[in-house]
């Protein structure tokens, strides 16, 4: 059997991580996508095209990890480091074959219309300034409120038109100001409207079934906007993934686990996406308040891929990774009978790693202190004994997997 995934389920899953960067700001890349393309109709853009815009639009903040820079960027349009995330996500998207069609649109999507390169695409070019377009609408609508957007549909056509001819294409401001004549428009923005349009859009082009050689590429891309949330946490995923594979390896599980066990540890933390900066980088323990905060992370993790069809098992695997044997973990309160070898070694991955990396309060652990301190976990009843003396033993192996990033 070989793992196949859909890339536009994929992509959907990848835009649900990419709104947890936002907190309390849910959804902002799907109403941006929403905009973008109700607009992008009236100008009779071919169906492909839309398709490309639409998932643009969905991963246009790809570049964004940080909660900081999120509010930054919704809350002042004029930040000079504004750029830094579509070079940013420029970057991520580049290497990858589909993914690399929505890289120009990304790169300039903060770009006014009047500076946009000669070199660009004409249809790079509408679609980044689709994306402004829509980036700018959904920023005011955040700004006055989603309760009812259309009670603010007048003063937004009106700051959008003031834009033509020097941010935005006089041609796009028209195309936006006809579909946002009609109310339903506005009305279609509130949560539960914007989720069934999206849903219910085929995006032909990109049902597209990829395998594991190029998934695992989209798992690390995964990864490394996770691991770039704080320095602390740099490359932690991928070394999660090497460590679980390695131990994988070593404990006989046949190839197709493998593979599922490595993307499983490149992902396990995409729920962490959610967490505020200031937790994640605090140097001192986490208060009650913050601690419940964290706890999200997981089961954050879990809905995210369990949507994805083909992903079911691997999300188990992914989220799992805080349980315990003794039923004391979270989210769900698993105990041993209910954890599979592959997510107890996602666990055991999981501290391995993080005691070889530096965190806020301490910093990365001697690796001959490594097995003495999973000896504590497992005489709580946390960690799985055979699969931490498997660590144990082949230490110096263990070590290099967790810790090599090249």
């Amino acid at each position: 059997m070989t793992l196949q995934i859909d890339l536009k389920s994929a992509v959907l899953a990848l835009s649900d991580a990419l709104d947890l960067v936002g907190v309390n700001d849910f959804q902002h890349g799907k109403r941006v996508a929403m905009i973008a393309r109700k607009s992008a109709v009236l100008l009779g853009l071919p169906e492909a095209q839309l398709d490309n815009l639409v998932c643009a639009c969905l991963l246009h903040d790809i570049g964004v990890s940080s909660t900081a820079m999120h509010r930054r960027l919704m809350h002042d349009s004029e930040w000079n480091d504004r750029h830094a995330h579509c070079e940013r996500g420029h970057e991520l998207l580049q290497p990858f074959a589909h993914l690399s069609l929505l890289a120009n649109a990304i790169r300039y999507h903060h770009t006014p219309w009047a500076e946009l390169p000669p070199g660009l695409s004409e249809a790079d070019a509408v679609d980044s300034n689709l994306i402004l377009l829509a980036d700018r609408v959904d920023s005011v609508l955040l700004r006055e409120g989603l309760e009812n957007p259309l009670l603010h549909r007048e003063a937004i056509c009106a700051e959008i038109e003031a834009m033509a001819g020097r941010l935005l294409a006089p041609e796009v401001v028209s195309a936006f100001i006809g579909a946002a004549a009609n109310e339903a428009f506005w009305i279609s923005l509130v949560p539960r409207h914007v989720q069934f349009y999206l849903s219910e859009l085929p995006l032909a082009n990109w049902r597209v079934t990829i395998e594991f050689p190029q998934f695992r590429h989209v798992a690390r891309l995964v990864s490394s906007i996770v691991d770039a949330k704080s320095h602390f946490t740099a490359s932690h995923s991928l070394g999660v993934a090497q460590l679980s594979r390695h131990l994988g390896e070593h404990m006989g599980l046949h190839d197709d686990a493998l593979v599922q066990v490595e993307i499983a540890g490149l992902m396990h933390d995409v729920g962490k996406l959610c967490v505020p900066d200031e937790i994640v980088d605090k140097p001192f323990p986490l208060t009650p308040v913050e601690y419940s905060v964290m706890e999200r992370h997981s089961f954050e993790t879990y809905q995210i891929l369990r949507h994805i069809p083909g992903m079911e098992t691997v999300a188990e695997w992914a989220a799992f990774h805080h349980e315990t044997l003794n039923g004391r973990g979270y989210p769900f309160r698993h105990k041993a009978e209910r954890l599979s070898l592959e997510a107890r070694i996602v666990a055991v991955a999981d501290v391995f790693q993080a005691l070889a990396q530096a965190r806020p309060y301490r910093g990365p652990q001697p690796t001959e202190d490594i097995p003495r301190i999973l000896g504590l976990f497992v005489a709580n009843g946390a960690l799985d004994p055979e699969v931490v003396a498997l660590a144990s033993e082949d230490l110096q192996a263990s070590w290099l997997a967790a810790t090599q990033t090249l």
